[in-house]
């Protein structure tokens, strides 16, 4: 069951936001019906005919909501979620003021009606629907004014600044959410289309520059190579890579050659870090072009200085680029 759970919504899924609003959805949908069809059979809360008639039409927008979201799929979620909430907000509310002015003000009962408008605002804001979360914060705070001024009740005016304050900050968090996941699905595309890039450019699977990156930055350069990893690299890939390495071995051969020539009272070590300190990198980015520590660069590149006859305060790179 939970692979075909799985399955299903990797199928599905148009976004990661979409994603969690199916959840939320085919989650919240049959739980509306089955709650509020048990208080239409009598099973909890009041039996007067505005609240049976509220729950009845609960029931109605959630099964509703779920036909058309089976037969326009995920891909229209989004609209059917919102008017979804929205619609179910509203008889919510309508049941609040319906009761309030029936002269029903038993605390626990508006307490569990004004409860349930605030999962709705919840709901809206954990959907990433900030809007519709924001318009459900504004008819409940409306909402809960009207059961004030329509019975002079303190508890309602507690209720607006409890729940008011809530839904508030819920519906901040919605927005907050919203902007973060749009953010970082936005780094997620920009990433996906570098990838995309380099494998175009490479002509290269993704597991064939996943094992290329590992050999590349294989630590240990005495030992033989993963013999798995060079499998999953065909001839094609081979043979570029083979020819890329040919020709950066050449050039380096070249700048050797012409460093030799320039300093000829130079080690080949010493030559090797000169060709690095000329093309600007660092003395950690030479250690690592080199594969050795920081401070036997530094021995290097100091002894370098002796050979030029450099004084403390003369650029090394600035006296090898004027001698080319």
């Amino acid at each position: 069951m939970n692979n075909r759970l799985h399955t299903y919504f990797d199928r599905t899924m148009v976004g990661r936001r979409n994603y969690f609003r199916q959840l939320i959805f085919l989650t919240f949908a049959p739980i509306s019906i089955i709650l509020f069809s048990l208080h239409l059979f009598g099973s909890y809360g009041l039996t007067i005919k505005p609240a049976l008639a509220c729950s009845a039409f609960y029931v109605l927008v959630s099964a509703v909501s779920l036909i058309v979201y089976i037969v326009k799929g995920p891909k229209k979620l989004k609209y059917i979620m919102s008017a979804f909430l929205l619609s179910l907000i509203i008889i919510q509310n309508v049941r609040l003021l319906l009761l309030a002015s029936m002269g029903l003000h038993d605390p626990m009962l508006t307490t569990v009606n004004i409860t349930v408008c605030y999962i709705l605002v919840l709901i809206g804001s954990i959907s990433i629907l900030p809007r519709i979360s924001l318009v459900c914060t504004c008819i409940n705070i409306i909402s809960m004014f009207l059961c004030y001024c329509i019975t002079d009740n303190s508890m309602y005016s507690q209720l607006l600044v409890i729940f008011g304050f809530t839904s508030v900050s819920t519906t901040v968090f919605g927005f907050v959410a919203n902007k973060l996941l749009h953010e970082q699905q936005m780094e997620l595309d920009d990433y996906a289309n570098t990838i995309d890039q380099v494998l175009h450019v490479f002509d290269m699977s993704n597991n064939e520059l996943l094992a290329l990156l590992k050999l590349a930055k294989s630590q240990d350069t005495t030992t033989v190579y993963d013999k798995e990893l060079m499998a999953q690299l065909d001839k094609k890939t081979l043979h570029n890579i083979i020819k890329v390495a040919n020709q950066i071995e050449h050039m380096q051969a070249c700048q050797r050659k012409d460093m030799h020539e320039r300093f000829p009272m130079l080690t080949p070590a010493e030559l090797d870090v000169c060709r690095l300190v000329e093309q600007g990198l660092t003395l950690r980015e030479i250690a690592n072009a080199l594969d050795k520590s920081v401070s036997n660069v530094s021995t290097v590149r100091g002894n370098i200085r002796k050979k030029l006859g450099l004084a403390q305060d003369d650029d090394l790179r600035g006296a090898l680029l004027d001698n080319k």
